[in-house]
């Protein structure tokens, strides 16, 4: 036996395997529980110092409800504008100016006449969530932290009018707990139509890249949604 067998030659196949892996999005595996995707006409946007939270939500049902929750990190949400940006622009390039929702007319006003027959304090429209406006906007929430419970001065919500705190909206939204923990990706592929966004979130993670949420949106919600994901990363400061 030798006195020193570090000094022997090593066998090649002990050695470490050190490889890179390149990701395509655009060949990312779509799961058939994701490939239908999931129609959304908002957007809740949570920031965290790592991690931001979207909660997208269905307000067509009976009860909003958040139909997808997807996790992306702080630096993935950044490129995430600056790719959505650039498909708006895309958009505006083919199809003209991005639509916006229309605004519902105020009971009384000028724009919207008594029907005959109907006096005006007879008319009882459908209550709405002042936090919730239809058609529903995009809204961010701040101070919510990883693996920090919510302290007692709740969070309020980030919006173009003064709401509730964001713990009274969650209440009226339903979350079922499979989605509690929400989807993680770190990647985002964007494609539109003349109507509609696809936003499919992916997961580059080996051995192969996946989507791991599918969420369709109206080209009318879209620029609702930019504007929240920008406000969301001005909350959280500058990237370093």
């Amino acid at each position: 036996m030798p006195d020193h067998p570090e000094n022997e030659p090593r066998d090649p196949r002990e050695e470490p395997i050190h490889g890179q892996v390149r990701y395509s999005q655009v060949s990312a595996r779509v799961p058939d529980e994701v490939g239908d995707g999931c129609f959304s006409n908002g957007v809740m946007v949570l920031t965290g110092p790592f991690e931001i939270v979207l909660d997208f939500v269905n307000r067509l049902s009976e009860a909003p409800r958040i139909v997808a929750r997807v996790v992306l990190p702080r630096q993935v949400t950044s490129q995430f504008v600056q790719a959505l940006s650039q498909n708006v622009a895309n958009f505006e390039s083919r199809f003209g100016a991005l639509p916006r929702p229309p605004q519902p007319n105020v009971p009384g006003s000028r724009s919207e006449p008594t029907p005959p027959n109907h006096p005006s304090d007879s008319l009882s429209p459908e209550p709405i969530h002042e936090g919730i406006e239809t058609p529903f906007q995009g809204i961010a929430g701040e101070g919510f932290e990883s693996g920090t419970p919510t302290s007692p001065a709740q969070p309020e919500v980030v919006s173009a009018s003064s709401g509730p705190p964001i713990d009274q909206i969650y209440d009226d939204l339903r979350l079922p707990d499979s989605m509690l923990s929400g989807r993680y990706a770190n990647a985002v592929l964007i494609r539109h139509s003349p109507t509609e966004f696809c936003l499919d979130f992916i997961t580059n993670i080996y051995p192969r890249s996946a989507v791991s949420t599918r969420v369709y949106m109206a080209a009318a919600n879209v620029h609702s949604l930019l504007t929240s994901l920008k406000r969301s990363l001005e909350q959280g400061g500058p990237q370093k």
